[in-house]
C-alpha cells in the first residue's frame, strides 16, 4: 500500500510538470523592438590640424653683429617703422683696413677735384669757359663728393654701427602692422645679416591676428568630396564649446606619402570675431567636413545592424509567428549613430533591438 502511494505521487508530479512545460513552451517569446524612421543623415569626417595667423612676417637684420637691445616684447602691437631692436656691429680688422683705404683714396680724389672745381668756377665767373664745361666739372665734383661720403658712412657702420647722416643704420624696424608673437633670440645673441646667400637671423615674428588659417593634411580618398570654397566647421582643443566656420582656400596639387597613404595640404581661412577667445599661433584644431548628406531617408540606429562576411542584416519580428527573422539589408551613409537603409525592410517592420 505504501509503495502504491509513492508511485501515485510520482505520477501526479510528472503529469503536472509535463503540463507546465507545455504551457510554458507554447508562450511566445517577448522581444524589444524599434521601428525604422525617416531622418536627415550627414556623413562627416574629422581632420586634425593647426591654426596660424594668415600673415606672419619674420623681421631680420641687414647687418651682422650682436643683438644689443630689444625694444618690444611678445604681445606688443607694432606699426610700420616701429623700432624692434638695435644691432651692435663687431668690427672686422681686415674689413676696417679695406674701408679706411677706400676713404683715403676717395679723399685724395676729392681734394684733387675740389681744386679743379675751384679753378673752373673762377674761369666761368670771368667768362673764360662755357657753361657746358662748368657743368661737366661740377658733375664730376659732385660724384666724387658722394663717393667720399659713402666710403665714410661704410667705415662708420663697421666701426660704430651708425651712419653719420641718419644715425639709425643699426636699428631694425617693423616692416608691417601687427602683433609680436615670437622673439626667437635674446639680447647678446649673434645676428647674421640677410642677404642673397643667407636667410639671416630672425629677430621677431609679427602677425596680423584678425584672420587665421587652418592647416591640415587630408587623405586622397576624401578629396572627391571637398572643393574650393566649401565651408568646414572648426573646434579648438584649447577651448570647450567654441567653434567657427572656415572656408577652404587651398588644396595642394602635390601630395606627400605618410605611412604609405598619400595626403594633400588643405588650408581654410576664417576671421577672428569679437566674441572669440584669444587664439595663438599653432593651436590644435579639428575640422568637421560633411562629405555626404541625405534628407528624409529611412534609417535605424547603427548598433542594431549585424555583419557577417559580406552580408549586412538585422533581426525583424515576424508578426504572424512572433519569432525573430533574419533580414538582409542594403545600407547607405551613416553619421555614426544612424545608418541609412536603402532596401531590405520597410518603415512598418519592427527591428529587434535585444
Amino acid at each position: 500500500m505504501k509503495a502504491f502511494n509513492i508511485i501515485a505521487i510520482l505520477l501526479f508530479v510528472s503529469v503536472i510538470g509535463f503540463i507546465a512545460y507545455r504551457i510554458t513552451s507554447s508562450q511566445e517569446e517577448i522581444y524589444r523592438t524599434a521601428l525604422p524612421q525617416k531622418r536627415d543623415i550627414s556623413e562627416v569626417i574629422h581632420i586634425s590640424g593647426n591654426v596660424y595667423p594668415l600673415k606672419e612676417i619674420e623681421v631680420k637684420s641687414q647687418l651682422s653683429g650682436i643683438l644689443e637691445e630689444l625694444y618690444v616684447k611678445i604681445g606688443d602691437k607694432v606699426t610700420l617703422q616701429t623700432p624692434i631692436a638695435s644691432i651692435r656691429l663687431v668690427p672686422n680688422i681686415s674689413e676696417i683696413e679695406r674701408l679706411e683705404s677706400s676713404v683715403n683714396s676717395a679723399q685724395i680724389e676729392y681734394d684733387a677735384r675740389l681744386v679743379e672745381y675751384s679753378r673752373a668756377k673762377r674761369l666761368y665767373e670771368s667768362n673764360t669757359i662755357s657753361a657746358s664745361e662748368m657743368e661737366a666739372v661740377d658733375k664730376n665734383f659732385m660724384q666724387i663728393k658722394e663717393q667720399l661720403s659713402s666710403a665714410k658712412n661704410q667705415l662708420d657702420i663697421v666701426k660704430k654701427g651708425e651712419i653719420r647722416s641718419k644715425n639709425i643704420s643699426n636699428l631694425v624696424v617693423s616692416s608691417t602692422t601687427g602683433t609680436i608673437i615670437d622673439i626667437p633670440i635674446e639680447t647678446g645673441s649673434s645676428v647674421i645679416e640677410r642677404n642673397n646667400y643667407n636667410p639671416g637671423t630672425t629677430l621677431a615674428i609679427i602677425a596680423q591676428m584678425d584672420r587665421f588659417k587652418f592647416t591640415a593634411y587630408i587623405a586622397e580618398h576624401h578629396l572627391q568630396h571637398i572643393e574650393m570654397g566649401d565651408t568646414i566647421s572648426l573646434t579648438f582643443n584649447a577651448y570647450d564649446n567654441i567653434s567657427t566656420d572656415a572656408v577652404v582656400t587651398q588644396i595642394s596639387a602635390k601630395g606627400s606619402s605618410v605611412n604609405g597613404i598619400m595626403k594633400y595640404l588643405l588650408n581654410a581661412e576664417f576671421d577672428i570675431t569679437d566674441n572669440m577667445p584669444t587664439l595663438r599661433s599653432g593651436y590644435s584644431a579639428s575640422a568637421e567636413i560633411v562629405i555626404a548628406r541625405k534628407n528624409n531617408r529611412l534609417s535605424i540606429e547603427e548598433k542594431y545592424i549585424k555583419y557577417s562576411k559580406d552580408s549586412i542584416y538585422v533581426n525583424v519580428l515576424d508578426t504572424l509567428t512572433g519569432k525573430a527573422m533574419l533580414r538582409v539589408i542594403e545600407s547607405g551613409i551613416s553619421d555614426g549613430t544612424f545608418t541609412e537603409i536603402i532596401s531590405g525592410i520597410s518603415d512598418n517592420e519592427q527591428v529587434i533591438i535585444d
